[in-house]
């Protein structure tokens, strides 16, 4: 009768490697999560803020844009901090922050403490995503890393707006809230295996010059122009996409469904991005994923068809997906550290406090076409500068003959 082969150094080595890597995808999905929870409970929030604090929509708002923009602040300023510092218990901190400042918000009675209250979440937030961001970029394959946390946190975060309702409509803002902490407590756990960051010569350097002493700098500048626009535009749709969906002539309800349905398939993206990995490098990739992402945003802004609205939901949806995963894998090839993944996803993070602002000014004097051009024109910026980024960096045909560097996991 024939035996198990007996383990050896080398196959034994392997499933560790494999065990951890999978340990630190759970990690950042849980930090990805913890990050995005308040960001996308905004817009079901938005009218019980109103109702409780008798606030109109601009106010409403300025206030998700204040969280937003502490979100993206501390994601810049946690870039240094995060290449020497442990993850795992800046993490944990972030996380514990987001708990205290939810929970807080549940009872705040005032619309001055909200607004402090939320801007408190936000470095959270921005502290928790900066250490899930790094981790992954310091993983061994950080292009199917965030593939594969692009589809995991992504088929987690509709179960948000499912349970959301139950929570505000007998307890209104104070459900909502609770809500979030609660989930945010769940997750925090599971931090403790976050890739740590790199043990190298100069830990007494201090966090700014560790992020300046990082490598190309220049393209670094690039990469965070070309998300901070590509955002912008991102946002400015998404924050109309429910109206665009009534202008076609669904109703509320039929537009939570499309937009409900066409985030869980848009997944797909991510998980043709996870299966092909870098085989065909990042150039061509990320040019055809942003030129599908774009025109289908430029396309929502323009149809009155609800089958129309359906099919370029999908595609809007699919082509950010698969695009996420090489736009940071190419982040991650300018150090491998994570120093400027971290800092360009702050700057990424940063469009949503300017596009939804940009989009009600646009919106409110010409309609709705004008959306069409910004979110058109913001893609293709993007579009050109990271192809830019990727052919100076040589990251495409390194990614394609498996050369690229990076930390092992």
């Amino acid at each position: 009768m024939n035996e198990a082969p007996a383990p050896t150094p080398g196959n034994t080595a392997s499933v560790v490697s494999t065990g951890r890597f999978i340990r630190v995808l759970l990690a950042a999905t849980s930090a990805w999560m913890v990050a995005y929870l308040s960001y996308y409970a905004q817009a079901q929030l938005m009218g019980e803020l109103m109702e409780k604090f008798g606030r109109g929509e601009a106010s409403v708002g300025g206030l998700s844009s204040a969280e937003n923009a502490a979100f993206f602040i501390t994601m810049m300023l946690a870039a240094g901090p995060v290449a020497r510092l442990s993850r795992a218990k800046m993490a944990i901190f972030g996380g514990i922050v987001v708990v205290l400042a939810n929970v807080a918000s549940a009872y705040a009675g005032s619309w001055e403490l909200m607004m402090v209250l939320r801007v408190v979440a936000g470095v959270g937030g921005g502290l928790v995503s900066a250490c899930g961001t790094a981790a992954l970029a310091s993983s061994i394959d950080p292009d199917r890393a965030f593939a594969v946390v692009t589809v995991t946190s992504g088929l987690l975060y509709p179960l948000e707006p499912l349970a959301i309702p139950y929570a505000i409509e007998p307890y209104g803002v104070t459900g909502g809230y609770l809500l979030l902490a609660g989930m945010t407590v769940v997750f925090i756990p599971l931090f403790i295996w976050l890739l740590p960051a790199r043990e190298v010569e100069g830990e007494d350097t201090p966090a700014l010059t560790l992020l300046l002493e990082a490598p190309n700098r220049v393209l670094a500048i690039v990469a965070m122009v070309a998300l901070f626009s590509f955002e912008i535009g991102q946002a400015a749709v998404y924050q109309f996409v429910a109206q665009l969906g009534e202008f076609a002539g669904l109703t509320k309800h039929a537009v939570g469904e499309a937009m409900s349905a066409t985030s869980l398939l848009g997944l797909s993206g991510g998980a043709v991005a996870a299966v092909l990995g870098t085989r065909f490098g990042r150039k061509w990739p990320i040019i055809i994923g942003l030129f599908l992402n774009a025109a289908a945003a430029a396309g929502l802004a323009l149809q009155s068809d609800p089958v129309a609205y359906w099919l370029l939901n999908l595609l809007w949806g699919v082509a950010y997906t698969f695009s996420v995963p090489y736009l940071m894998g190419a982040l991650s090839a300018l150090d491998d550290r994570g120093r400027w993944v971290v800092a360009a996803d702050g700057a990424w993070n940063g469009g949503t406090a300017v596009g939804p602002l940009l989009a009600g000014v646009l919106v409110e004097a010409a309609g709705y076409p004008p959306l069409a051009v910004l979110a058109m024109t913001s893609g293709l910026v993007c579009m050109a500068l990271m192809t830019h980024v990727v052919t100076r960096l040589g990251s495409d045909s390194e990614a394609s003959s498996g050369a690229a560097t990076t930390a092992p996991a």
